[in-house]
């Protein structure tokens, strides 16, 4: 290479050497690029946040009292219901043939004991034992009929009713013969008082079984126990319930409050009058308010959708009247406030960072980033009250990183 080449070269590196130095003393100068923002003044409040369900106020259980099959079912959700209105009836047949024969004995035990003051001479006992005779024959071929009818209902041949009617024959005839014998041996001998008190007992202890078949046959009748809305129907016509068996729920649609389980941790933040936020995007309602109105005093085990076993305590919750779109079973959102602080000094939680269990953030003062110690209140989602340190209008660095220090030329990017 030639000498003037190599000066060429010479000069030529030396020209871009001191073009890049100009390029970084210039950047240099204008120092770190930072986001920012500014101190302001705002409402900022903590809060518990979790998920509650209407509930009606003065809800009425209804529960099967007795075992069966649901025949009929006469009311639907929504349904409105006055107390007594008939809900339900399950199948009574049943109870009333036992009834029906137990009535029966009961006339025949009431004409023998009519009976037993009565003397009888020996035509009126050749008479009793003629109908005695003819009693037993009665029910022997009563009681083959309903042997008959049996095997024929079993194998499908007869129906329920038939075979039930055959049933209530035989205990005719059966009380008819036991009646006749009775009556027999009674003429045969002069009944005593204690006798005749024996008689009297069965009487009475058939009519007591009688009144119980009756409260039985009753408590298959579901009725209304009180005024209101049918809520929830757990049942359908041709189903068999066991007696306890949860059938309706009746309340008001109207007088509702919110329910909802609060984790253990969290109950301790949370006190009775305390303001509530109510929130269901679906329906369009926003910041609802409410008032915790009871803390129940003991905690339950709840399994979370995770499948984890919780702590949980049950909160009520009153919500404003006019709102007249949340009805029972609807499931919102919640904000329980458990501390607030109106016009208080609002930061960005990024401008925030720890150095040594104190807190701090960089402001920019004269284009240079200056540490600052300060000392923080409530925390709010990405808010941070600033009780002490800084002052209205004050701007802070963004998220800043390791290479910000004190007295370091920043330029702000946010223009605020």
């Amino acid at each position: 290479m030639s000498v003037m080449k190599k000066k060429f070269v010479g000069a030529g590196l030396a020209v871009l050497g001191l073009l890049l130095a100009g390029y970084l003393f210039f950047f240099q100068d204008q120092g770190i690029s930072v986001e920012t923002s500014r101190v302001t003044r705002g409402d900022i409040y903590q809060y518990v946040e979790e998920t509650g369900v209407v509930q009606a106020r003065e809800l009425a259980a209804v529960y099967a009292l007795a075992g069966g099959a649901l025949t009929e079912v006469f009311k639907e959700v929504g349904d409105p219901v006055n107390t007594g209105d008939l809900l339900a009836k399950m199948d009574n047949r049943e109870v009333l043939l036992q009834i029906q024969a137990l009535e029966a004995q009961q006339q025949s035990a009431q004409a023998r004991y009519q009976e037993t003051t009565k003397s009888a001479d020996q035509n009126m006992i050749n008479k009793l034992a003629a109908l005695l005779r003819s009693a037993e024959a009665s029910y022997q071929e009563t009681q083959r009929q309903a042997e008959n009818n049996k095997i024929l209902y079993d194998s499908g041949a007869l129906s329920l009713d038939s075979y039930r009617n055959s049933l209530t024959l035989l205990a005719q005839a059966k009380a008819n013969a036991e009646a006749a014998k009775s009556d027999l041996a009674q003429a045969q001998k002069s009944t005593s008082v204690n006798v005749q008190k024996e008689m009297q007992g069965q009487i009475n202890q058939i009519q007591a079984e009688i009144d119980l078949l009756k409260k039985q046959s009753t408590d298959l009748v579901i009725k209304a126990p009180a005024d209101g809305l049918v809520l929830t129907r757990e049942i359908k016509a041709g189903s068999f319930v066991q007696p306890g068996t949860l059938l309706f729920e009746i309340g008001s649609a109207e007088d509702t409050f919110l329910e909802s389980d609060i984790l253990l941790d969290k109950i301790g933040h949370v006190t009775e009058g305390a303001e509530v936020l109510i929130t269901n995007e679906d329906m369009g309602i926003n910041d609802l308010k409410g008032k915790v109105r009871k803390i129940y005093p003991t905690a339950f085990s709840k399994v979370s959708e995770l499948g984890i076993e919780q702590k949980r305590v049950k909160v009520e919750v009153d919500f404003s009247a006019a709102e007249k779109t949340l009805k029972p079973g609807y499931e919102v959102d919640l904000k329980i406030i458990t501390a607030g602080r109106k016009q208080a000094l609002l930061i960005d939680e990024k401008e925030v960072f720890d150095r040594q269990g104190k807190d701090y953030v960089f402001v920019v003062e004269n284009q240079q980033a200056v540490l600052k110690e300060i000392e923080t209140g409530i925390k709010s989602g990405d808010l941070v009250e600033v009780l002490h340190g800084l002052t209205e209008g004050e701007e802070v660095i963004l998220s800043p990183d390791e290479t910000i220090e004190s007295g370091k030329k920043v330029q702000s990017q946010s223009g605020s």
